[in-house]
């Protein structure tokens, strides 16, 4: 199995959250030492007789105190959940390794409709996998997905949906990138079915309710989904796997390039 890393959108996202509280602990340890120094200023300028300036420069220490910076108490629960989404992707990474060299596997493939976290090109066709690190009980009706939280001992902690953040279930989160993507291939004398799967990756996951859905693999772990991947349902010929990479190559980046203008126009 062969990887290329077209892009690394959550490793970027979790580097930048990382330097959110790496800068934030700096700005509160500079603010403390100035705190401490405006005391020892003031410590050392008055006399024991000067009540009214002692209570003076208690009121301005306070007042520094009280500019302490402060960070949003949700920033360390987005890189936990970062971390976990990074570590998901890793692990799929690591289980895709006992695929031949025959396979190439494409990291952070967008076009218009989103990223594919692993787009897979092979003998058996070609699959676009979303990862998720959710230790969550998934629950799938249709298009609409949920989830349960559990904690260690099995108490229910809490259920909520299973959305990107425009609001796309994580089916149509993989489903409309891979569908735009067989468009385009079709467009360029591929007719190929491109097939989508949602890999759960956390050692507390499990599926629920399952009936029904767009894609075509939900997978708790990896086994089940490397065990539908390598089947011979479709063949590809080396001639064409190259063809297909040559032009996910060409469209990832041609639509990083129209991101990148549409970024400087609106700054």
């Amino acid at each position: 199995m062969l990887i290329e890393v077209l892009s690394d959108y959550p490793g970027s996202q979790l580097l930048r959250t990382e330097e959110l509280i790496e800068n934030h602990r700096r700005s509160a340890a500079a603010h403390a030492s100035a705190v401490a120094e405006l005391r020892l200023r003031h410590a050392a300028s008055r006399r024991w007789w000067q009540w009214t300036k002692r209570l003076a420069q208690r009121r301005a220490a306070r007042a520094l105190e009280a500019r302490a910076p402060v960070i949003d108490p949700g920033v360390h629960e987005r890189r936990a959940k970062q971390e976990a989404g990074v570590d998901a992707e890793e692990r799929l990474t690591r289980a895709l390794e006992q695929l031949s060299d025959e396979w190439l596997v494409f990291r952070g493939y967008a076009n218009r409709r989103g990223e594919i976290d692993h787009l897979l090109v092979g003998p058996a066709g070609i699959w676009a996998v979303e990862v998720k690190g959710r230790a969550v009980c998934v629950h799938v009706v249709g298009d609409h997905w949920s989830f349960e939280k559990f904690d260690r001992y099995g108490n229910l902690r809490g259920r909520g949906v299973l959305t990107d953040g425009g609001g796309r279930s994580w089916g149509r989160q993989v489903g409309e990138p891979a569908a735009e993507l067989r468009e385009f291939l079709a467009s360029r004398g591929f007719d190929q079915p491109v097939r989508t799967a949602v890999a759960v990756l956390h050692e507390r996951a499990s599926l629920g309710t399952f009936d029904s859905s767009s894609v075509d693999v939900i997978s708790i772990g990896t086994e089940y989904l490397m065990a539908r991947i390598d089947t011979r349902t479709t063949s590809l010929d080396a001639r064409s796997r190259d063809r297909i990479a040559a032009l996910v190559r060409r469209d990832h980046a041609f639509h990083a390039r129209r991101r990148r203008m549409r970024r400087g126009r609106s700054e």
